[in-house]
This record gives C-alpha cells, sequence and structure tokens, in this order.
C-alpha cells in the first residue's frame, strides 16, 4: 500500500531531486521514498522508544495481565494518564 502526500522542497532541491530521479531511472516518487528510507535507516532508532519497550517489556514480566490490566483500568479511572 502507498500513501500520497504533498511537501514542499525548495526550488533548488527539487530540481536537484529531478535530475537525479532522471540519472537513477526512476520517478520523483520512487527517489523520495528511497531517500526517506535511507534517511530513517541512517539516524537509527528513537532511544526514548526503544527505552519505553524495555520498560514495558519488564513491566509485562513482572506482572500477569491481570494485574497490568487492573492498574492501567486505575491509572484512567483517577485521571492520573492524561496528557
Amino acid at each position: 500500500m502507498t500513501v500520497k502526500t504533498a511537501v514542499s522542497v525548495p526550488d533548488d532541491l527539487y530540481d536537484r531531486a529531478e535530475q537525479a530521479a532522471k540519472q537513477l531511472g526512476v520517478n520523483r516518487s520512487q527517489l523520495y521514498a528511497r531517500a526517506l528510507a535511507k534517511y530513517l535507516q541512517d539516524i537509527g532508532p528513537d532511544p526514548v522508544t526503544d527505552r519505553l519497550n524495555e520498560l514495558a517489556a519488564e513491566h509485562t514480566k513482572e506482572r500477569t495481565a491481570r494485574e497490568s490490566s487492573a492498574a492501567a483500568r486505575f491509572m484512567i479511572d483517577s485521571g492520573v494518564w492524561e496528557w
């Protein structure tokens, strides 16, 4: 599945991207998708998300599903879990 999106880029970057797409024999969407995938690979995973996932995994090991559900329900009902 693909999703259409609109992005704004400076004119000079657009021109360079168009030239690169022609040289590579791909369309603009393919070039942008490849570039974004490469960028995301280069920056690596988000350390905050990784740590939260680790903590969640530790929590589920320590508590049963019933205990976790009860704790989550308490937080929601008490209003503690508000952004």
